[in-house]
């Protein structure tokens, strides 16, 4: 075959090659690149050379070769059977020069080593040593698994079996190598890709059985490729359910060279291989950021956590006889930059990673040692593991750790950064500095004997560096996390930033502390999981609860945690560091973990540290001596780099005064470094040191000078200055293009290299694109300069113009999404979102929108309040449809914590901003009004924005208070039409927003006590019945008993433990389960509980006794503290002869605090542990008893608040022992503080609760500061209080009422958040910005609420409703607000049924005393309402059930029967006579004798056996009825209720899955169409409902074949059938509209319904033949589409506590679907609200997360979550009623629906 070179029709011969050549090339090059052929291609191999594994090649044998074929140079062993093996004399060391043939290099398969897994070093069982590793060697490109690891032929040179077998250090490693097919050089194609490989690799470690009978952790050695072909070999193990045992065990991998993002020579020879026979995939997969080599990274990253990684790559170039030089994988190819990643250099070039000529080889050692570490790593986790296995006990595992351990990494990942918040700028912290260590320093601290004996867990435990700015601290940390890491040691580490801003407090610090030890330890993340899974509610503000959550009550009690350390950088820069020492964080921290932390040397820092003490914390101060030798390594490097000496000395020298000069300070030597570079001559070098000044001030002076003298860069340095400066995140390259934009109107091209020449060396651009100050002295500098200058950032003014910038950004079109940004189109605009009359055509920079949306408020806090032009851009912004847009935008995020945090930033800046403008200024009214509304629309409707960010522009605000600022502004349309921009809401809605969120009312008992924990609240009664409830949906989980009169409840820190306590029995339950887990008798009153530990409870007695309980061995101590004050002559005397009367305890963290109070005697002290008297607390005044006293859990608020019964109310300081405040006729009956001790809650005796603020002067004195306030005369005393966790809420008990508050005055900033910058005050008192407006009253009493269900006319202009006060009521449809009252029943009687009989033109209706009314009118019902009166009525029937309570009321179709059913009985009535013609009993429940039916004798009657019944209208005839009895269905005949089905009846084929029907439970509605019946069944309490379709055929009495009944296959109903909460009705022949169960009023087309006939009495004999059997059809792509939500306050009180809701109106105009004029009425108390329009907006959505549950449980569902915030229930004892409702701010938003792309802000097609 001849290849050839062809320039135009010429072809010129190269060589002929031979014929097993399968390809030919013909190459036209350009004119240009003509040569002899020969030397185009013999070039284009050398070039590819040094990747290959050949022997390295001579000058002499590269001409040599150039004479040559090329078919015999690309030659490799053939795979024929005429395949030569050359002898072991052909073999020559891959590093020498002796002479070399062809055939030398036809390397044989015995040479490369054989193919698979071999074993080459066992541990003999004879040697008594067990295996504790699996190390595997896996070669690379060309490799083989034998030659990849020699360094010669000579067997010794086999390290893997000649060296490490003999290592006494690796005696218990098993030692195999790996071999597969990745010969490039085989002269065939290849289908083989690293993919394959992987199998192949990981088949065979299954399948090993060494490996595979053993537990042993696997370490894999890869050399250049294999490396990939190792990741993807776990990549598989991870993904494969039947692997992960394997996966598991995964411990290390190593890669040597290995090219992960591939390599530039991998090209070349791809193109090589392309002339010679064709391509190789496995080459192809090699090439620089190749498809397969992204989707390992992608992949690898996620799973990648639960290994070590170490990565060695070359410094050294592989040559090729002198021709090229060249590196074949670089250092970014060849490292990952992860985390958990130990990255090493070795002196080595790409061949020689894995090969060395003896054990004496440096890089030998280095990857020995490395070995040798991981290895060392998998003894100490094996001997961990099997010592958590001998002392722990055996559990079994739960449902909630199988799901944690069925996630994948990914999973596991994902729900850690959700719960903890953590982000990935951690990382790119760490790159940056250790970027600029230079390489060998910073050993001199590693090897001081401080740190060595730190480091190895010597005490003390806490090693803290101080030293001055910018002397190489945090350059030293992360030097100290290397090497933590290096060895082994599981480091999480924080680097301090003030740029950070909001990021920057404890309590993130202590998130991204938790989130890393997580990833680094497995008991600690199933730890974290668990919180996750158990719901875990927690305020992200509060450090304390933080840290009490996670790391005291959690983490510390690990048995891992001795293998942690932190490692904690800049503490300084942290707002609140001053809380590591005041709030006791420091001294918590458990003896194993070790912190390194470093600062700058301040005072509070020194005298923190000495409170500790010597044993646990050591203090070492950075002096220049110590960073000497660094400083000069550094200097010597960068000048080397400089290359401006010519000899050693000069350098030196110069390196000599840069050092003298900067005293210690990197930051000043690297500035003089960077003057340098533009230097060509040692006398400018001189000028620049001498005119640089030492100090950094004066320095940055200098820089700032040369900055301002080019006044036409001035504008842009100073707008770049102020945003980097003033930014509440480092702000992205992008996002500072569009910020100056904005600013200057200027547009910055290559933002990256502008910055520097405009702003000098004071701001840099980091790897990730983020933008810095030089240092935070650099900020300072610019922030503090006086005299002012031209590039000084006035702090205050900067951020209001910041501000202003940032709201007229926001209020353009750049918030909204691009399909909702006006078009010049001349259409109607359609969607959720209004139309602004700014038509705009250019497209808006959103570079800057997320900052803007998120941090534009912290530029307004912290901002002047002098500012005119401030004020007006807030008004201008909250006064347009920007706002909405701006919530939308936020909301689409998945977190709306930034319009909360919005609403506080903005109440600041008012409180400041009264001392300009009087409070009656319009525009402090409106931003006012404003912050209240932002408050209550992100808590009020959370669920609702997550789920339907676009709702927040037509739904919300008519949903909200009519006289709320957001409705006022956005809801005023007043009716629908084509323009509509939202639905319109008729009826009484509230006019202002309400505090009371819920009232729970309980029918036997009193309250007694309330306890509130993380995530739920209990009441407790006197009956000792206590009612759980969760805190965010207000839902009662479930109900447990106490033995007697429940005098306390006490949940411990993460709701796994409730305590009850009477005065006999003390009960600990897991609340979660209402399981009993210890009983204790008691001996004495109790008076207060504590837990002191996990595991440990602390109660004090009447007796004067203290019991400590220890819960996991039931024992207990008790001691009396009047005996140990009577062993005490000094205190004797101080302790009264009567019994204590109050108890109030303190857990401090590092002990207990219990205050004892008595009747006229001061309240005594003591140190509960250790029984010693603090002291003794005294009230002026007269102390006739105490009614409550509690302790601030905050120790920077070291107080008791005691409410003394002659009204006073007293705040002592615990620690001074002095009286602070007193506050005479209170009365406070019962008091309680908030968990992060800023407010105080007071209930009196009269119903009024009040809550302050507490306030610590710089004197230490506490006062109170009014916040709040409600007073409702007429209600009982406040006998309880408890705060939520979050501080937001509290419960409050009366008599036999318990209430649930949420003020907006409770969401405010917190102290950590406000920094120290602002020092406005506003005059006068701060407890409100403007006039008191009512707060907090709840709405009236209901007089008559409506208890039916609705009823609407058939022409859809009048509903029907009953209501508890005996009356029956018709509304106007037009109108709700006016009704009509048609008759009443006896006063007292409760409407429980009405039906309405429209052709005779009557109502019939049974109150709960069993009396059934029916009554006639001479006027139509529709034409009532318009008269205002009900006109000439007769009575056709009057008379009372027999059987109790109705329950049912049905009446036929010629009106002349009626069907009343009862819990135990049906009766037949005929109309009008109201005769008894038949009686039906229900025996499986024992009817109760007072319960007779009244005509006995003249009767007929029988019986029946079931739990449930429910009786409806048959289908398709007018004259039978059905009645469902559990899982039978009979048919009966109005005229005398004979059954017409056999007397075994119809078995219904229900399908529940695998839950079990509990028929006395359940609960059904059924809704009659034409030819068929819905059915929504709930077989349980707990259950999700069922729903069927019942064709008419199925319920056909005269079947013949036994088979039971089937309903219609319905596969939008078998998606969504688990979310629909209840049924609201048909319209149409087959639309039902339905409510979720988050009360969106949704829509679903019924397939089975869609076209069927009516069919009338006839129907066919055999189901089988019918017309109506459905065949299953296609899933479509949207199940339903919602529409607008309901509000959960409309919920109703009684049994299934769903809301009353009918549709109303007039069907839709032609061409339009039926629902569109239709209305959706809900009844809410004693009227009616109507949403008419709604049905114009739809989202078409799926069900979420469901498909995958059903499709393998069997259609079974779990019981769905309540995502609506308020619950309301009656039972037998209990009612609740909702009068407001709220959502979480901080649980995690879960939606039933996923949204179908593109259906957004649309209205409904066809309509």
């Amino acid at each position: 075959m001849m290849v050839c070179v062809q320039r135009s029709s010429q072809q010129i011969p190269v060589a002929n090659l031979p014929d097993t050549t399968c390809c030919a090339v013909s190459i036209t090059p350009p004119a240009s690149l003509l040569q002899p052929a020969r030397e185009i291609i013999a070039s284009t191999i050398l070039e590819c050379l040094p990747y290959f594994p050949f022997p390295a090649i001579s000058n002499g044998q590269m001409s040599q070769l150039r004479k040559k074929p090329f078919g015999g140079f690309l030659s490799r062993t053939s795979t024929g059977s005429d395949r030569s093996i050359p002898s072991s004399s052909n073999l020559v060391r891959t590093d020498t020069d002796s002479s070399l043939s062809l055939s030398s290099l036809q390397i044989s398969d015995d040479e490369k080593g054989p193919l698979g897994l071999t074993t080459l070093h066992e541990c003999l069982p004879a040697t008594g040593i067990a295996p504790s590793t699996e190390i595997i060697f896996i070669h690379g490109l060309g490799g083989g698994s034998r030659k990849s690891w020699s360094y010669s032929s000579d067997p010794k040179h086999y390290w893997p079996l000649a060296w490490l077998p003999t290592d006494d250090d690796f005696a218990d490693v098993r030692i195999h190598t790996f071999g597969y097919k990745a010969d490039w050089g085989e002269r065939r194609q290849s289908i083989l890709n690293i993919h394959a490989f992987a199998q192949s690799l990981l088949g065979a470690l299954r399948n090993h059985p060494g490996i595979r009978r053993s537990g042993t952790r696997i370490i894999l050695v890869c050399h250049s490729m294999g490396g990939c072909v190792a990741k993807m070999a776990y990549i598989l193990a991870r993904q494969d359910p039947t692997a992960s045992e394997l996966a598991s065990r995964f411990h290390s991998i190593f890669f040597l060279g290995t090219p992960h993002r591939g390599s530039e020579m991998a090209a070349v020879l791809e193109n090589m291989l392309t002339v010679a026979w064709g391509k190789k995939p496995f080459v192809t997969d090699l090439m620089p950021n190749s498809e397969a080599l992204t989707n390992i990274n992608d992949t690898f990253r996620h799973f990648s956590p639960a290994l070590r990684l170490w990565s060695f790559y070359e410094t050294l170039p592989v040559r090729a006889a002198g021709i090229m030089s060249r590196l074949v994988v670089e250092r970014h190819s060849a490292t990952l930059g992860y985390h958990n990643e130990e990255i090493a250099a070795m002196d080595a070039d790409h061949r020689h990673l894995c090969k060395f000529d003896s054990p004496e080889d440096p890089n030998y050692k280095l990857l020995r040692n490395a070995l040798l570490t991981a290895v060392d790593l998998v003894r100490a986790d094996t001997r961990t593991e099997s010592f958590e296995i001998a002392e722990s006990p055996v559990q079994m595992p739960t449902a909630a750790s199988m799901m944690i351990h069925s996630l994948s990494p990914a999973e596991v990942t994902s729900r850690l950064r959700g719960l903890l918040g953590a982000h990935d700028s951690l990382e790119s912290d760490l790159t940056t500095l250790q970027l600029l260590k230079q390489p060998g320093s910073c050993q001199w601290f590693i090897e001081k004997d401080l740190y060595v004996s730190w480091k190895a867990g010597g005490a003390p435990g806490i090693l803290w560096l101080i030293g001055r700015p910018a002397a190489g601290k945090s350059v030293l940390a992360s030097h100290i996390i290397e090497d933590l890491k290096s060895s082994g040691i599981y480091c999480s580490y924080f680097i301090f930033k003030h740029a950070k801003s909001g990021n920057a407090t404890l309590g993130h610090c202590f998130q991204s502390l938790a989130y890393q030890m997580g990833m680094h330890d497995a008991l600690v993340r199933e730890a974290l999981l668990q919180l996750s899974q158990d719901g875990l509610v927690w305020d992200r503000a509060d450090d304390a609860s933080i840290w009490r959550r996670l790391f005291t009550s959690t983490i510390f009690q690990l048995p891992s945690i001795s293998r942690h350390v932190w490692v904690l950088d800049g503490i300084d820069e942290c707002g609140k560091f001053g809380s590591l020492f005041t709030k006791k964080f420091l001294a918590s921290i458990p003896d194993g973990l070790r912190l390194f932390a470093t600062s700058r040397g301040l005072e509070e820092i020194e005298r923190g540290l000495a409170s500790l003490g010597t044993a646990r914390a050591k203090l070492h101060a950075l002096s220049d001596t110590d960073t000497e030798q660094d400083m000069r390594l550094f200097l010597n490097t960068r000048l080397k780099e400089l290359g401006r000496f010519d000899g050693e000395s000069r350098l030196n020298s110069m390196c000599e005064r840069i050092l003298h000069k900067s005293t210690g300070s990197f930051l000043w030597a690297r500035l003089v470094l960077q003057e340098f570079e533009n230097m060509w001559t040692e006398e400018a070098m001189d000028s620049v040191l001498q005119e640089v000044p030492p100090d950094l001030q004066q320095l940055y002076s200098r820089m700032a000078d040369s900055i301002e003298l080019d006044k036409r860069k001035l504008p842009l340095a100073k707008s770049i200055l102020t945003w980097v400066v003033l930014a509440s995140r480092p702000l992205k390259v992008e996002e500072l293009r569009c910020a100056v934009k904005i600013d200057t109107n200027q547009t910055l091209q290559n933002v990256a290299r502008a910055i520097p020449d405009l702003c000098g060396q004071l701001v840099y651009v980091d790897h990730n694109d983020n933008v810095h100050m030089i240092h935070e002295t650099a900020r300072e500098f610019l922030l503090l300069t006086e005299p002012p200058r031209d590039l000084a950032v006035m702090k205050k003014e900067g951020h209001s113009h910041l501000a202003s910038l940032l709201l007229g950004y926001l209020s353009s079109e750049v918030t909204k999404p691009p399909q909702a940004r006006p078009k010049q189109t001349g259409g109607r605009f359609k969607g959720f979102a209004k139309q602004s009359s700014a038509q705009s055509t250019t497209t808006a920079d959103d570079a800057l929108v997320n900052y803007a949306s998120e941090f534009f408020s912290e530029h307004v806090y912290k901002g002047t309040s002098e500012d005119e032009s401030l004020m007006g851009h807030l008004c201008t912004f909250f006064s347009s449809m920007a706002v909405l847009s701006w919530i939308e935008h936020v909301a689409k995020a998945g977190d709306l914590s930034p319009v909360t945090r919005a609403a506080m930033n903005i109440r600041e800046y008012l409180t400041r901003r009264m001392k300009y403008v009087p409070p009656t200024h319009p525009s402090v009214k409106v931003l006012d009004s404003w912050v209240i509304d932002l408050i209550r629309v992100t808590a009020k409707f959370r669920t609702q924005l997550l789920g339907c960010p676009s709702s927040i522009h037509c739904l919300v605000p008519s949903l909200c208070p009519s006289k709320s600022i957001i409705a006022v502004t956005f809801a005023k349309d007043t009716r629908p039409s084509p323009v509509s921009s939202g639905l319109v809401v008729r009826g009484t809605m509230p006019s202002n927003w309400d505090d009371c969120l819920v009232r729970l009312d309980f029918q036997k008992g009193r309250i007694t006590t309330v306890s509130h924990g993380d995530s739920i609240f209990a009441v407790g009664l006197s009956t000792g019945q206590i009612s759980i409830y969760d805190s965010s949906s207000l839902q009662r989980l479930r109900r447990i008993t106490h033995p007697e009169r429940v005098r306390m409840l006490l949940f411990d820190e993460d709701d796994r433990r409730l305590v009850s306590c009477g005065a006999k029995r003390l009960l600990i339950w897991n609340p979660k389960s209402g399981i009993m887990t210890h009983s204790f008798f008691l001996q004495s009153i109790p008076l207060a509980l504590s837990f002191l530990v996990e595991d440990e409870l602390l109660c004090a007695f009447q007796s004067s006794e203290l019991t400590k309980w220890s819960l996991a061995t039931e024992e207990q101590d008790t001691i009396s503290w009047k005996e140990v004050a009577n062993t005490d002559p000094s205190i004797q005397s101080m302790i009264p002869s009567q019994p204590p009367s109050k108890v109030a305890f303190l857990d401090t963290g590092d002990g207990m605090i219990m205050a004892v109070g008595y009747r006229a005697h001061p309240i005594l002290l003591w140190n509960a542990l250790d029984l010693d008297m603090l002291g003794f607390c005294e009230h002026t005044g007269e102390n006739n008893g105490i009614d409550c006293m509690a302790f601030n859990p905050n120790p920077d608020i070291p107080v008791l608040v005691v409410s003394y019964q002659d009204g006073c109310l007293c705040v002592f300081d615990y620690i001074t022992m002095q009286l602070q405040l007193s506050w005479p006729n209170m009365f406070s009956y019962s008091i309680a503080c908030s968990p992060d001790g800023r407010s105080l809650a007071t209930g009196s005796n009269q119903g009024v609760i009040e809550v302050f603020d507490f306030e610590r002067d710089h004197a230490g004195v506490t006062s109170l500061i009014a916040i709040y306030r409600t007073s409702h005369p007429l209600d009982d005393m406040i006998c309880g209080l408890a705060f939520s966790a979050d501080g937001l809420r509290f419960v409050d008990t009366r008599g036999q009422q318990a209430r649930v508050w949420a003020p907006a005055s409770l969401v405010r900033k917190r102290t950590s958040e406000s920094g120290s910058s602002i020092v406005e005050s506003a005059p006068g008192n701060s407890e409100s910005l403007l006039a008191p407006r009512p707060t907090g009253m709840l709405d009236r009493l209901q007089e008559s609420e409506i208890t039916t269900p609705l009823l609407v006319t058939s022409d859809g202009s009048c509903i029907l409703a009953g209501k508890s006060n005996g009356e029956v009521a018709l509304f106007s449809e037009a109108d709700p607000e006016r009704y009509v009252s048609l008759y009443r029943h006896a006063r007292g009687a409760s409407i429980v049924s009405i039906v309405l009989a429209e052709s005779r033109n009557a109502v019939l209706s049974a109150d709960d005393s069993g009396r059934v009314l029916m009554v006639q009118f001479a006027s139509p019902l529709s034409s009532l309402s318009g008269q205002g009166k009900a006109g000439d009525v007769t009575s056709c029937l009057d008379r009372r059930f027999g059987g109790g309570a109705v329950i049912r009321l049905m009446v036929n179709t010629a009106v002349d029967r009626v069907l009343v059913g009862g819990r135990y009985m049906d009766e037949l009535w005929d109309i009008p006579s109201g005769s008894l013609l038949f009686t039906r009993e229900y025996l499986a429940v024992p009817r109760p004798p007072h319960e007779k039916h009244s005509d006995a004798v003249d009767s007929k009657s029988t019986s029946s056996t079931a739990l449930f019944h429910s009786s409806f209208q048959h289908p398709s005839s007018s004259d039978w009825f059905v009645i469902f009895m559990d899982d039978l269905a009979r048919i009966y005949s109005w005229a005398d209720f004979s059954e017409l089905t056999p007397p075994a009846g119809l078995q219904l084929a229900r399908h529940f899955g695998n839950q079990i029907p509990i028929w006395e439970d359940a609960t059904a509605t059924y809704l009659v169409g034409v030819g068929f019946v819905l059915e929504l069944l709930k077989v349980s309490n707990c259950s999700c409902p069922h729903f069927n379709v019942w064709p008419a055929s199925e319920l056909n009495p005269q079947i013949t074949t036994t088979s039971p009944a089937i309903p219609a296959t319905e596969p939008h109903l078998a998606a969504i059938g688990p979310v629909i909460e209840d049924v609201i009705g048909m319209t149409g022949p087959s639309t039902l509209v339905f409510l979720d169960t988050n009360l969106w009023v949704c829509t679903v087309e019924l397939e089975s319904v869609g076209s069927r006939p009516v069919i009338g009495s006839s129907l066919p004999s055999s189901r089988r033949s019918s017309a109506w059997s459905i065949s299953p059809a296609a899933t479509p792509r949207a199940h339903a589409k919602r529409h607008f939500f309901a509000l959960s306050e409309w919920r109703t009180t009684g049994p299934g506590e769903k809301p009353r809701c009918c549709l109303a109106g007039t069907s839709a105009p032609s061409g339009r679907a039926a629902h569109t004029n239709r209305d959706v009425v809900f009844a809410v108390g004693d009227r009616l609200i109507i949403i008419k329009g709604g049905f114009e907006f739809s989202e078409s959505v799926n069900v979420a997360a469901l498909e995958a549950f059903t499709s393998s449980h069997g259609g079974d569902l779990p019981n769905l979550p309540r995502f609506s915030s308020s619950y309301t229930e009656q039972t037998q004892d209990e009612t609740t009623t909702t009068t407001k409702s709220t959502d979480p701010t901080h649980r995690p938003h879960n939606d039933v629906w996923t949204v179908v792309a593109g259906s957004m802000h649309r209205r409904a097609s066809n309509w």
